[in-house]
């Protein structure tokens, strides 16, 4: 049965007036996808050879394809992110490094695991595979959250498996509650008025509506491969550390896109920028032991801007494939999230003087801690204004492709529409 088929005949009208007309795509292919997948693991696995950067080929010609000639309805943007993301980290340790001398776990040595048995190589792989953040690893990103030593003990595999189940159904739940909000705003049904022209309270509602469920999906898929991974004995606890960090961290953009959210694109983002400006542009790479100046700011600045255009471009994909047409409304999300942080900088060093990352003084000083508070709740303030100032570039095409459509006309949607002070669809 068809998407539309499940909708009302009005609301069906409604979104097909909405949206440009793409041409028809064939079904997404599951048998694809997990080769996709699986030329991953082995090309990571296979022995250092001149040959072996030509397994991106097929990798990258599979990505193309289920991308932009394939449809998966409203899920494709999630599954089009995705694909972008593991086609940019293959690209990198394939392509740009050879993968088994420059990555090792920690423990072993650089170039160990290339003289060891395929087995072996190929448990490496699935390692490496399943940890875009390097967990445990000597590239391992140092500002990741982390289990607490409970979880991580030996012996703490069930408390592990207990915590992941409790996430995973706090999640649900969460998915399950802002689905109904979801349902009772008018503004996210396909057709109503663009987001940008709704009143504040219903951008606000709107913003929630899609961050919080995008937080417990991510993490609910996370959560369930760690479960499945721990419990079969592939992996332990220690490697499957929170993949988000707290909401309180989230007192700047640069703050919340550093440590509140997942950081599974930020090294072959980084790597790619390093790329474009050092080796492409030949412009100087700052050493680690010069002090800051104007000079590495600006490259800072440059790398800054480069690593969100990438992001931009990655996301672009995912609605790419949700809707079947170019209409670069996450492109310019993300795009314009280096302009804030760049915006903070400026501000931060008007005020202070520096552009470091101060951290918090623990000196008991009475008056600093409550200053710093002062300048947390307006950090909160400016995150959640900027957010909602921009989120619509993302979100209006998800609108218009009908993501956000649920319970039509439910008793429970009237309810919760009225207790809101909303229109009830």
């Amino acid at each position: 049965m068809s998407y539309d088929a499940l909708m009302p005949l009005e609301l069906t009208k409604r979104l097909q007036l909405s949206t440009p007309m793409s041409e028809p795509r064939p079904a997404f292919s599951v048998p694809l996808f997990a080769a996709f997948q699986a030329l991953m693991v082995l090309g990571y696995a296979v022995q250092p050879h001149r040959y072996r950067p030509l397994i991106f080929i097929p990798i990258a010609s599979i990505s193309y394809y289920l991308i932009f000639h394939t449809d998966a309805g409203v899920a494709g943007f999630g599954i089009g992110d995705g694909i972008a993301a593991q086609t940019l980290y293959a690209f990198e340790c394939l392509v740009l490094m050879d993968v088994q001398k420059s990555l090792y776990r920690i423990g072993e040595k650089p170039g160990q695991i290339e003289t060891t048995s395929f087995s072996k190589r190929l448990s490496w792989s699935w390692h490496l595979y399943n940890s875009p953040r390097g967990v445990r690893w000597a590239h391992e990103i140092s500002h990741i959250p982390k289990n607490t030593p409970a979880l991580d003990a030996p012996e703490g595999k069930k408390a592990f498996i207990l915590s992941r189940i409790l996430t995973t159904c706090s999640c649900v739940a969460l998915q399950g509650v802002l689905f109904v909000i979801n349902s009772a705003n008018p503004a996210l049904v396909p057709g109503a008025p663009r987001l940008i022209n709704q009143s504040l309270y219903i951008r606000i509602l709107s913003l929630a509506g899609l961050a919080i469920p995008a937080y417990a999906q991510i993490n609910v898929l996370h959560c369930l491969t760690s479960i499945i991974c721990v419990a079969a004995g592939f992996s332990e606890p220690v490697d499957w550390p929170p993949l988000f960090g707290s909401p309180a961290l989230m007192y700047s953009v640069q703050s919340f896109w550093r440590n509140v959210w997942h950081q599974m694109l930020r090294r072959p983002v980084l790597t790619i920028s390093n790329l474009i400006l050092h080796t492409l542009l030949r412009l100087p790479r700052p050493s680690l032991k010069s002090k800051p100046n104007y000079f590495t700011q600006l490259i800072g600045l440059l790398k800054l801007h480069t690593a969100f255009l990438i992001s931009a471009c990655v996301h672009f994909t995912g609605e790419y494939m949700m809707q079947g047409y170019p209409s670069f409304g996450a492109f310019k999300f993300f795009a314009l999230q280096s302009w804030a942080i760049t915006f903070e900088i400026i501000v931060k060093y008007l005020i202070t003087g520096s552009t470091r990352t101060q951290t918090q003084s623990g000196d008991g000083n009475k008056s600093k801690g409550a200053k710093s508070v002062i300048w947390r709740i307006l950090g909160y303030a400016w995150v959640i204004s900027w957010f909602v100032a921009v989120a619509h570039h993302m979100q209006q095409p998800m609108i218009d492709a009908g993501i956000f459509v649920g319970l039509e006309d439910s008793e429970l949607t009237r309810r919760v529409g009225k207790w809101l002070a909303l229109e009830v669809i």
